[in-house]
C-alpha cells in the first residue's frame, strides 16, 4: 500500500512517518514535493491515502492576518502546492490524515482561521511549543461521541506538542474533537461525515509519540484501515 506525504523536509522526516505507519503494516510513502504539480493527479491515483504533514507556518494572508506576517515562518510555495494537492485529494476522495500544520491548513482551506501566535494572543495558555528543542506534553479532553473518542475510548489523554499557532475559528463543516485545558483546539473532524472521504486532523504528532498510546496507535490503525478500504472499493 502506498501513502502520499504532502511534504518532506528530508529523508529522516519521511522515514519517521513511514516507520510509524510500518509499525502496523507494510506501507510505502511518496513525498509529493518530489513531484511537479502537474504530476499530482497521476501520483495520487496510485495512493490509498494522504498525510498532510507538519512544518512551516501557513501564510497569514490566507486567513486575513497578513499584517502579522513578521510573526510567522512561512513557505508560500508549499502553501500553493498543498492547495492543489488538497483539491485533487478531495476530488479522488482519498482518506486524509492532517497533522499539526496539516490540521491548520485543512481548516483554513475550508474557511477557518488561526491564532497567529499562542503566547501573544492567549497570554494564559499552557506551553504548546517545544522546550529546549524537544516536544512539550500536555493533557487534552476528548469530546464524547466524536470519532476520536470512539477510536481511543478515552475521555482524556496526554499528547506531545510543538506549535505556536492553532485553529481559531472552525468552518461549519468541521468540529473540534478535543481541546487542551486552555481551550485550544487539538483535533478536528467532519461535523457530518456522511458522503465525505475520511478525514481526521490532530494538532499533535502521533508519529513522534509512544506508538502504544491510543492517540498514536488508534489513529494510525484507523487511517490505514480507511486506506485499505479505499484501495478495495475505489480501484
Amino acid at each position: 500500500m502506498n501513502i502520499a506525504l504532502s511534504h518532506r523536509s528530508g529523508t529522516e522526516h519521511s522515514m519517521l512517518y513511514q516507520h510509524w505507519l510500518n509499525s502496523h503494516q507494510p506501507v510505502d510513502c511518496s513525498a509529493m514535493n518530489d513531484y511537479a504539480v502537474e504530476e499530482y493527479e497521476h501520483v495520487l491515483s496510485t495512493c490509498s491515502g494522504i498525510i498532510f504533514t507538519g512544518g512551516a507556518d501557513i501564510h497569514p494572508s490566507r486567513y486575513g492576518s497578513e499584517d502579522r506576517i513578521s510573526e510567522c515562518a512561512i513557505e508560500p510555495e508549499r502553501d500553493d502546492r498543498e492547495s492543489a494537492l488538497l483539491e485533487i485529494a478531495l476530488q479522488l476522495r482519498l482518506p486524509i490524515l492532517a497533522i499539526c500544520r496539516g490540521e491548520q491548513f485543512f481548516a483554513i482551506m475550508h474557511g477557518g482561521s488561526l491564532v497567529v501566535d499562542i503566547p501573544t494572543d492567549i497570554p494564559n495558555a499552557i506551553t504548546h511549543g517545544k522546550v529546549d528543542g524537544r516536544d512539550s506534553y500536555h493533557s487534552i479532553s476528548i469530546e464524547a461521541k466524536s470519532l476520536l473518542h470512539k477510536l481511543t475510548r478515552l475521555d482524556e489523554s496526554i499528547v506531545n506538542s510543538a506549535h505556536h499557532q492553532a485553529i481559531k475559528i472552525l468552518p461549519s463543516e468541521l468540529i473540534a474533537s478535543s481541546l487542551s485545558s486552555d481551550g485550544i483546539i487539538e483535533s478536528i473532524e467532519w461535523a457530518d461525515p456522511i458522503g465525505k472521504p475520511f478525514f481526521m486532523g490532530v494538532q499533535w504528532h502521533p508519529e513522534r509519540m509512544d506508538y502504544t498510546s491510543p492517540c498514536s496507535s488508534s489513529i494510525r490503525e484507523h487511517f490505514l484501515m480507511e486506506a485499505e478500504s479505499y484501495s478495495l472499493l475505489m480501484r
